[in-house]
């Protein structure tokens, strides 16, 4: 193997922020609501917590491909294809009135859950969840927790520990 003899220009971003995914023929989805990669299409979609899928992260208010105000809604035949703008930096959900299993200053630090999209339905239990998408990150009450969301790569190395 030769070693690099020459300056080489590489086009970089970070790892995480916000990133824009093309979304899944057919699927809607709505800001503020929690996303993946499904494994058997590549596409973002809805999170469902399916066996492969890689938790990314909450989808922004805007899209690439769509009208400004337009329903975030996947077309794969599409020039471009539509994509959803999501921030994958790990964000803080602070303040969350609901947290299921999180009725104790006890479960600062416990893995949390999402079974879809939706973040009222955040818990702490494992039950028929695959990937945890967070933890929690401060407890004030049971009705006031911030949660700390994975990054894709946090979601993974947990997935894979």
């Amino acid at each position: 193997m030769a070693a690099v003899t020459a300056n080489k220009v590489l086009t970089t971003t970070t790892r995480s922020g916000r990133s824009a995914y093309q979304i899944k023929n057919g699927d809607t989805i709505y800001a503020g609501e929690l996303v993946g990669i499904e494994a058997s299409s590549g596409y973002l979609t809805t999170w469902a917590d399916g066996a492969n899928d890689v938790f990314v992260g909450i989808v922004l208010g805007d899209a690439l491909g769509v009208s400004p105000g337009g329903a975030l809604t996947g077309d794969t035949s599409a020039t471009p294809v539509p994509e959803a703008r999501v921030d994958d930096s790990g964000v803080v959900l602070t303040h969350l009135t609901s947290v299921a299993g999180a009725s104790a200053v006890t479960a600062t630090g416990d893995l949390v859950y999402c079974p879809d999209g939706d973040i009222d339905e955040l818990t702490t239990t494992i039950g028929s969840n695959v990937h945890p998408v967070g933890f929690v990150k401060r407890w004030r009450s049971a009705t006031d927790v911030d949660v700390q969301l994975f990054t894709p790569t946090e979601m993974l190395a947990q997935a894979n520990a």
